[in-house]
């Protein structure tokens, strides 16, 4: 089903609220609709099943976050600079959604399966993204700008995505200036050419 962004907002912000508030297995298309102050039918309508629902709240989550990381890489004014807080941007982003978080340590198969086998969508925009970022920063000849691996932007997603559903393990990787220093130290070197 194709989702009308302006035209199904409404629900779509209802269910992000809720998501969030209540947690996505918890909430129901019911909840959504009260909250939308419109029925159930309009809900199963407009946007489909709650698997639906989900996954258009997700993806439009998505592509806001898409264009927040854009933004903050895009404001670095190096290579290197570029890539690393796009990278921890993203991670962040994630981070200080509340409903993403839900998302992320979320038991309701549904969502495991959106995001883990399932996240090839998800993953398939982050990878655009990623990519363009690297391509602007190459025809923009940034200073520092070395060559990078093939697949480099595949390597920084996966990565990222890891992170994101196994938070913590050994490096330090909680805060802004630690996936700093991360992206920095290791990111960096493991997709450059040098």
């Amino acid at each position: 089903m194709q989702i009308d962004v302006d035209a199904d907002g409404p629900l779509l912000d209802a269910a992000l609220e809720l998501f969030g508030d209540l947690g996505i297995a918890r909430t129901t298309i019911g909840d959504i609709a009260r909250k939308a102050g419109v029925n159930r039918v309009t809900v199963y309508r407009r946007i489909g099943s709650k698997d639906e629902l989900v996954q258009a709240v997700m993806s439009r989550e998505a592509t806001r976050l898409f264009q927040a990381v854009h933004a903050a890489a895009a404001a670095q004014q190096t290579f290197t600079d570029r890539i690393a807080h796009g990278f921890a941007s993203t991670v962040t982003s994630v981070r200080d959604k509340p409903v993403l978080q839900a998302m992320f340590a979320s038991a309701d198969p549904t969502v495991l399966g959106q995001l883990t086998t399932g996240a090839a969508g998800m993953l398939e925009g982050a990878l655009a993204v990623t990519t363009a970022l690297i391509a602007q920063a190459e025809s923009e000849q940034l200073p520092g700008l070395v060559p990078v691996v093939p697949h480099a932007a595949e390597m920084l997603v996966r990565l990222a995505h890891s992170i994101l559903l196994t938070p913590a393990v050994d490096v330090p990787l909680q805060t802004y200036d630690d996936l700093l220093q991360f992206a920095h130290r290791t990111l960096l070197p493991a997709i450059t050419a040098c």
